[in-house]
């Protein structure tokens, strides 16, 4: 896997781990632990994006339509492993949905904005 991927993996645990235990400290356990879940889908959502981008790398003759054919395949798979771990978090494991989607928000952020701050700080 390529160093920005795991750097920006560590960085997604370092903020799951923090925000859960602030959530414990602050609120309670269950919505710690509701916090973690939806930390964890992105967590888990950024290493399949990871993989899916490793499989790329080894292909010797990258087309347009492969490629785009690629994104599509990761986009709609993303998103349906998304909703079904959401699904599950709602439905059978009956956690907090407010602490749960905050998890998942603040993952989502963390994926969206560490890589801007890594490459702001690799011009300095």
């Amino acid at each position: 896997m390529r160093p920005e991927y795991i750097r920006l993996f560590w960085f997604q645990i370092a903020i799951t781990i923090i925000g859960a235990l602030l959530t414990y400290i602050v609120v309670t356990l269950p919505a710690a632990e509701s916090l973690l879940y939806g930390s964890c889908i992105t967590l888990i959502s950024t290493l399949f994006l990871a993989w899916r981008f490793k499989q790329g790398e080894h292909r010797e003759s990258l087309g347009a339509e492969w490629c785009l054919r690629q994104a599509y395949r990761t986009a709609i798979e993303r998103f349906a492993w998304v909703a079904i771990m959401l699904a599950v978090g709602f439905g059978v494991l009956k956690l907090a949905p407010l602490w749960m989607l905050a998890g998942f928000v603040v993952g989502q952020v963390a994926w969206l904005l560490i890589p801007i701050w890594m490459k702001f700080e690799n011009t300095k």
